[in-house]
């Protein structure tokens, strides 16, 4: 029986390999894969959006696939051993969680880059969101320190975003969600903004 986790775990697999490698056929064959598990997904009781999550992959591509002969056949991994092969991606080491909730705002650098810090939110698995965004210009093995669990992903995010950037810790070009802050920073930030007045 397939479950929610390990379908989302083969999709994002998939997605980690296309965005690793540059060459050609093994980039349609993960393309194809990922044809695979959202052709799949109603078959096993998901919605394709519940199996991709929202991530951005490579649309146009992996939609000339679905309707190829064997795109529901059984997968090319396990649930298990996607699930296994994507942890070992992130160093979680010397991650800190806080707080409560269905959604969780995360943050993770690179031992490389120690000064900064991407600063997301995922509904799904932490692992497998930032999985999904290395690719080969990705500088070394991405390490997460910090997952805050809470209700209230969207507006906590815009909060943190706000601050950081009205301070002038955004960092130009690296994209939208890349800050010059530490862990304790965005920590103190978390517990600023989620105290309740007396």
């Amino acid at each position: 029986m397939a479950t929610l986790a390990g379908q989302r775990a083969q999709f994002t697999w998939a997605l980690n390999q296309y965005n690793l490698t540059e060459d050609a056929e093994e980039r349609a064959r993960f393309a194809k894969r990922m044809a695979k598990y959202i052709a799949a997904a109603p078959v096993n009781g998901f919605t394709p959006e519940e199996v991709t999550q929202g991530q951005s992959y490579p649309a146009a591509e992996v939609t000339r696939y679905l309707n190829e002969p064997g795109a529901t056949a059984e997968p090319d991994i396990t649930e298990e051993t996607a699930i296994q092969s994507l942890i070992t991606v992130v160093d979680t080491s010397d991650v800190i969680r806080d707080g409560e909730g269905s959604g969780t705002l995360y943050a993770y650098g690179y031992r490389c880059a120690p000064d900064r810090l991407k600063i997301g939110i995922t509904e799904g698995d932490t692992i497998q969101r930032i999985a999904a965004q290395i690719s080969t210009s990705t500088p070394d093995k991405p390490v997460l320190l910090l997952e805050i669990k809470t209700n209230a992903c969207r507006a906590l995010e815009r909060a943190m975003h706000g601050i950081l950037e009205t301070r002038g810790q955004k960092v130009s070009g690296g994209g939208a969600e890349w800050f010059k802050v530490t862990r304790d920073e965005v920590l103190e930030l978390y517990r600023f903004v989620s105290r309740r007045p007396a």
